[in-house]
């Protein structure tokens, strides 16, 4: 059995609906990418960009490495299905405190700029104790 990792992944509000994915489909699809890589049972926190959020809101788990998106009624912009996504699952609910924000990150050693990155320990367990 493979490790689990951690990851941050950063969702675009003007592009998709991911809270209306998670409260009318209970999960998140996710498209490949050759820089992304997960296993089952990876764990993933979403950041959320956009006027509402700029925050981390959710903590994911990925349950599906190979299955086609189902969340089409949540896209804002063009809809393409992938044929190939990932699908996570929410392991904590959605988090709504300001200490995942954006400066709080960039105090961590997560850039405001980044898209996708595999955490360190220490951003985890920062990260972690806000979702408890």
């Amino acid at each position: 059995m493979k490790p689990v990792r951690y990851f941050m992944l950063k969702g675009i509000e003007s592009f998709i609906d991911h809270v209306k994915s998670v409260n009318t489909l209970g999960c998140c699809y996710w498209k490949k990418a050759k820089n992304k890589k997960f296993n089952v049972g990876d764990i993933c926190y979403l950041y959320l960009s956009g006027k509402e959020h700029n925050a981390i809101r959710y903590k994911f788990e990925v349950v599906d490495t190979s299955c086609e998106r189902k969340d089409s009624m949540c896209w804002l912009s063009p809809f393409e299905a992938d044929k190939d996504c990932y699908k996570l699952n929410p392991i904590s609910v959605f988090y709504k405190g300001d200490d995942l924000s954006r400066e709080k990150l960039e105090e961590i050693g997560i850039s405001k700029y980044v898209q996708f990155m595999e955490l360190n320990e220490e951003q985890v367990e920062y990260i972690d104790k806000q979702f408890q």
